[in-house]
């Protein structure tokens, strides 16, 4: 799953006409991750970390980078936990360009990338639906395993995926409901959508 590159820097001051969502930050984490500068170790660091327990020194560093430290808590700092854990796993590392150690693709949905994996056409899915079904009707603690596990199996296959959309996702779950099932809904369309088009390539493919 690929972008188009991104060498530059995201966008880090605020925008004129709101605020920067916990997207825009994780979309800089990502880019600041595949940077050939980031230390081995503290990436290392990120991917061991238990987002429920641990608290290393690179999480507080990251997160004062962004000023994001002031209003935490302790259900705040769990959620970044896991989002720079997930990115952490996602970031290839071993040459290649910016884009391709990236653990962010910006024209990926998530749940495109999650029925296709590295496929451009499947009938069963990368991850399964019954995985995926799990994962839309997880909450708290449950949900964090499974998105764990879940970041966990797409680094394994070189899989990335859009992470304003994760990180906006984790944001809300079990804080704002309405936005958290529009977040869902759109993981369930894309996903769907991915199945779908993938089965008529393949049918079209074999007639």
């Amino acid at each position: 799953m690929t972008s188009a590159p991104t060498t530059a820097a995201p966008e880090t001051a605020t925008a004129p006409d709101r605020p920067l969502t916990w997207g825009d930050h994780a979309g800089y984490f990502a880019w600041e991750m595949a940077q050939e500068h980031f230390q081995r170790g503290d990436l290392a660091e990120l991917r061991r970390i238990d987002p429920d327990t641990d608290a290393p020194a690179v999480l507080w560093r990251l997160l004062a980078s962004r000023d994001l430290l002031d209003n935490s808590n302790r259900a705040v700092e769990r959620k970044w936990a896991l989002i720079l854990h997930g990115i952490a796993l996602m970031t290839r590392t071993g040459g290649g360009d910016l884009s391709s150690r990236s653990a962010h693709s910006q024209g990926t949905p998530v749940g495109r990338a999650l029925y296709l994996g590295g496929e451009s056409a499947s009938q069963t899915g990368f991850y399964s639906e019954m995985r995926f079904n799990r994962l839309l009707n997880a909450r708290e603690d449950m949900l964090r395993v499974l998105l764990a596990r879940m970041f966990r199996m797409a680094a394994s296959a070189g899989v990335t995926f859009n992470w304003w959309e994760m990180a906006n996702f984790i944001r809300n779950a079990d804080y704002n409901e309405d936005a958290a099932e529009a977040s869902r809904r759109r993981l369930a369309r894309d996903y769907y959508q991915a199945k779908r088009r993938a089965t008529v390539q393949s049918d079209n493919a074999n007639s």
